[in-house]
């Protein structure tokens, strides 16, 4: 799956809240067979299905790799109870901040110390708010197509078209800093392909593993991207492709059997 088809937006962010699919009830595996359907369809109708959709997620999943390792979960989450066990996206030490710095430029995050201000002196960041840095975490599916797109240099914009790099990064609601620009407050041009809610909707959480794990939240191996849909999950990890997703051809008929309205017409037999 990759965010550059209908399908990534239909399924790729929902599996945080669906983690009881594998073994729920009766409708929740007919939504799972109809989820492996539309990926057989996928993978069929696009030969580079299981390369975009590791690309896709590489960075989530050292998300996972990082927080086995060292007990600290960092994600991007809407703001609100109905969300509470949605997790957006899954932030690796590379994620970027609001600020414009990555997270491992911020104060490390502990159990002891909550601190993720930003290191640089010179930037007022007091707190590590993650912004997407690629146009599909935030619906742009159709810019990476554009010649010119540059993906190095892609920010997120604001509705006042100012990127979130000339924001204001502290105080919140982080005014724009371009000149003649009237714009008081952050609020992103785009929707998170996950929940369609605007950047500024949603909140960085950091938790250790025994708070993600008293809240019932998915922790260490569970947190991996489709971790309730196997197939799917090693397609995220490995890249490789779903075999076994792909409905096999009917046999073919033997020469001798009776032919009925049902049966395939083929000239010159």
């Amino acid at each position: 799956m990759t965010k550059s088809t209908p399908l990534n937006q239909g399924v790729s962010r929902s599996e945080g809240t669906n983690k009881n699919m594998a073994n729920g009830t009766p409708d929740q595996k007919t939504k799972k067979e109809k989820i492996y359907d539309l990926i057989s369809v996928a993978q069929a109708m696009n030969k580079d299905f299981a390369k975009k959709t590791k690309e896709l997620f590489d960075p989530e999943v050292e998300a996972v790799k990082e927080a086995i390792s060292n007990g600290i979960y960092v994600s991007f989450r809407p703001v609100g109870t109905q969300f509470d066990q949605q997790d957006c996206l899954r932030v690796n030490s590379s994620g970027r901040c609001f600020c414009s710095h990555a997270l491992k430029e911020h104060n490390q995050f502990t159990a002891a110390s909550r601190n993720t201000a930003c290191k640089f002196p010179e930037c007022p960041c007091k707190r590590f708010l993650y912004a997407p840095s690629r146009p599909e975490d935030f619906g742009e599916f159709w810019l990476p197509k554009r010649r010119d797109f540059n993906r190095e240099a892609y920010r997120m914009k604001c509705k006042c078209k100012h990127t979130h790099e000339e924001h204001t990064s502290y105080p919140s609601p982080f005014r724009c800093k371009a000149k003649k620009c009237n714009c008081l407050a952050f609020t992103s041009a785009s929707l998170c392909a996950a929940c369609d809610q605007h950047w500024e909707q949603h909140d960085t959480v950091f938790e250790t593993e025994e708070e993600r794990k008293k809240a019932g939240r998915q922790i260490r191996e569970e947190w991996y991207p489709f971790s309730e849909l196997p197939a799917m999950r090693d397609i995220a990890l490995t890249g490789e492709q779903l075999a076994d997703a792909i409905p096999s051809p009917p046999p073919p008929l033997p020469s001798n059997a009776p032919a009925d309205n049902n049966t395939p017409f083929h000239p010159g037999r």
